[in-house]
């Protein structure tokens, strides 16, 4: 009973909190957390009421979607939505994006899932009606059941017309916000009238006939909902306020089935949408695109706080359903990063394939982007000297994209002196090597479990060979059992189908499910291969360009002087050295020729080399383009050229999008030729010279 009543008491007092907050945002415009605060004690929040539904308040947030209004500048009337209007699911980490597709897949056929994407507005959320072609409502949010009527005001949005050219009944959603610049202007603007009610407050005597300053907008969002609400609709016209449109209601009413093309007929009809943005990409594109916009996203004329993923097909949209709060079909990802503090417990090292050295931090229990962390990396032992960490000093972590945490500063110094370097292995115990001119301790033992076991976990992760099925935790279980001591293992498992179903957890669909996936793997082109060897410093990319050259082991084996492999475009002395190292060993040929001897390379061969008009020309990608960034670097690498993520003295060309970053800047400072998507097609087109 105590810790029911402990529980209880929790979610009263988050409920109270989460409220307060949402009355902050949505009504008084001056939220008082980060938006990272407010997620963090919301999940906190819907956790608790998941595993003790009993529990539920009636007025908690998760059954509502933002706050009723209980005063506004306007004298607004309210208007009930016919459809909710809710707000979106967020995610701070590219984990919580798989989740939403995982979830995707499980309720639409593969061939139909595709994503629109767009920029997360940092405004505020409106709802358009038109009947007959006559702009006859607009209302807010609100609480996402009931919004307030502002279209006095909306159709002083210059860019929001009165009319359009279609008869039938519609209802568009979308978001207004104030431009930078703008918002930039009416604060100086209150400035200026600061200065002169001090200056005229200074002739009067009596503190108590002081005119009160005004107060400035903390941000354009609060500027737009301030001024969206203004008893004096001209003032909204003088502020600028803009409006981007992106969703239709009921879009079947309509015959609109899929988002790209609810954009381009909100388009049609006159209403002003994101042109930048809105492109359809794949799967597989999303992660890069999360990316790329964190690039340029500071660069856009209005505040973008992150990215919305939506589905593209409509049809499904109602069939993924919705909570209490949000859609399924659709998600928010934000670009916060979220910090916690943590005390070191311990501090131990792990051994990676190449028998690199990290060391790890063990951490007192705190959360982090709701998953609870306890290990943080540490990097290497000259980064815990130049902290000077040691166990039991409090240090700040930080999660922003990484599987595992790591440590970004010291915050306490708890300890006296500097943690001891580790000398020995954890693993199989031998010295460990430093090599000159590199911060990392190594060690070289061949037959060190912990460097086995992430060889063949590496050979069978996703980049490489993608056999599902085969994760860490399977490879230990195998590895442990004897029956996976090397990667030729992997290929001998149909023979050991016995002793697998001995081992825990071991049933015969996960059993069948692995061998057809390491049957499958077999035709996998020669370049991915290569890549799932693991040699030391072998890329992704610098096994295609190896690729480019050889088209199997053999080949390679053969090349006994790699002369060929220095005339390479881009490959560097570093590779070259280690690509020789690992040839030069035999139980590495052996391996190799078993290899060449199951794999058929040819039936997912990929035409790698089409030209050398690219040879030695370095280029690099920025902005926003109509084409991915996969296409340009597939076209670039496959005409002999090299594409890198960064500007420096050795690039030749910057193909430059809208909203580029801060590439462009770097490129004008270096003579790096900027040339456009139409100069890189003329550049194509051009024959070898």
């Amino acid at each position: 009973m105590e810790k029911n009543k402990e529980i209880k008491d929790e979610i009263k007092r988050l409920v109270d909190l989460i409220n307060k907050w949402d009355e902050e945002y949505f009504i008084e415009n001056n939220p008082s957390v980060s938006d990272l605060e407010y997620d963090k004690n919301y999940y906190k929040l819907e956790k608790l009421e998941n595993e003790y539904p009993e529990l539920v308040l009636s007025n908690s947030p998760t059954k509502k979607v933002g706050s009723k209004s209980n005063n506004s500048n306007l004298n607004t009337q309210k208007f009930r939505h016919e459809q909710p209007m809710l707000s979106l699911s967020k995610a701070y980490h590219y984990d919580e994006v798989a989740k939403f597709i995982d979830n995707i897949n499980k309720n639409v056929p593969i061939e139909d899932i595709n994503f629109s994407i767009e920029p997360k507005i940092d405004g505020l959320s409106i709802s358009l009606h038109y009947d007959n072609g006559i702009l006859v409502r607009a209302v807010t949010r609100g609480d996402g059941i009931e919004g307030e009527d502002v279209t006095t005001n909306v159709k002083k949005i210059k860019t929001v017309p009165q009319n359009i050219n279609y008869k039938d009944k519609i209802e568009i959603r979308g978001e207004v916000f104030l431009p930078k610049q703008s918002f930039e202007k009416i604060n100086d603007e209150i400035q200026q009238k600061n200065k002169e009610i001090l200056f005229n407050n200074a002739k009067i005597d009596d503190p108590k006939k002081h005119k009160k300053l005004l107060k400035l907008f903390a941000n354009p969002r609060n500027a737009a909902s301030g001024t969206l609400r203004q008893l004096d609709s001209d003032v909204v016209e003088e502020r600028n306020l803009q409006a981007f449109l992106y969703e239709l209601v009921q879009p079947e009413k309509h015959n609109i089935h899929f988002q790209d093309e609810a954009l381009k007929f909100i388009e049609s009809l006159g209403l002003p949408i994101n042109k930048s943005f809105g492109k359809i990409i794949e799967v597989e594109q999303l992660e890069e695109e999360i990316e790329n916009f964190s690039e340029i996203k500071n660069n856009l004329e209005y505040d973008a706080d992150g990215l919305v993923i939506k589905l593209n097909n409509l049809k499904y949209w109602k069939k993924l359903g919705k909570t209490a709060k949000f859609p399924k079909h659709s998600i928010a990802f934000k670009y916060d990063v979220e910090v916690a503090y943590s005390i070191i417990k311990n501090i131990k090292t792990s051994i990676g394939r190449t028998g690199k050295v990290t060391y790890i931090a063990n951490l007192e229990p705190v959360e982090l982007n709701q998953t609870i962390v306890q290990n943080a990396t540490l990097h290497n032992y000259n980064f815990i000297k130049s902290l000077n960490l040691n166990i039991g000093d409090e240090v700040k972590i930080v999660k922003a994209g990484e599987i595992i945490p790591k440590v970004l500063e010291l915050v306490s110094k708890n300890s006296e002196g500097t943690f001891e370097k580790i000398t020995k292995c954890s693993s199989c115990y031998n010295d460990l090597v430093e090599i000159e001119d590199n911060v990392d301790q190594f060690c070289v033992n061949p037959n060190c479990d912990e460097i086995k076991i992430n060889s063949i976990y590496h050979f069978s992760s996703r980049k490489a060979l993608n056999i599902a099925g085969l994760g860490l935790t399977t490879v230990q279980d195998l590895y442990k059992a004897n029956l996976i001591t090397r990667i030729q293992d992997i290929f001998e498992l149909q023979n050991h189908i016995q002793q697998i179903k001995e081992l825990p957890r071991y049933a015969d669909l996960k059993i069948n499910n692995l061998l057809n996936s390491i049957e499958g793997c077999k035709t996998a082109p020669f370049h991915k291969v290569l890549f799932a060897l693991g040699i030391k410093h072998m890329g992704e990319r610098a096994a295609k360009l190896f690729a480019k050259k050889y088209s199997s082991f053999s080949e390679m084996i053969n090349n006994k002087n790699f002369e060929d492999m220095e005339l390479i475009n881009n490959i560097g002395p570093k590779i070259i050295e280690s690509v020789i190292e690992y040839f030069n060993k035999e139980d590495n040929i052996e391996l190799m020729q078993y290899l060449d001897s199951i794999f058929d390379y040819s039936k997912n061969k990929n035409d790698l080399l089409v030209s050398t008009k690219f040879e030695n020309i370095n280029f690099v990608i920025t902005g926003k383009l109509n084409n991915s960034r996969d296409w340009y670097v597939e076209i670039i690498e496959k005409n002999s050229g090299h594409v890198s993520s960064s500007i420096s003295k050795n690039t030749n060309y910057l193909i430059l999008g809208e909203n580029a970053g801060s590439k462009l800047e770097k490129a004008k400072a270096l003579n790096v030729k900027i040339i456009t998507e139409d100069d890189f097609e003329k550049l194509l087109g051009e024959g070898n010279e």
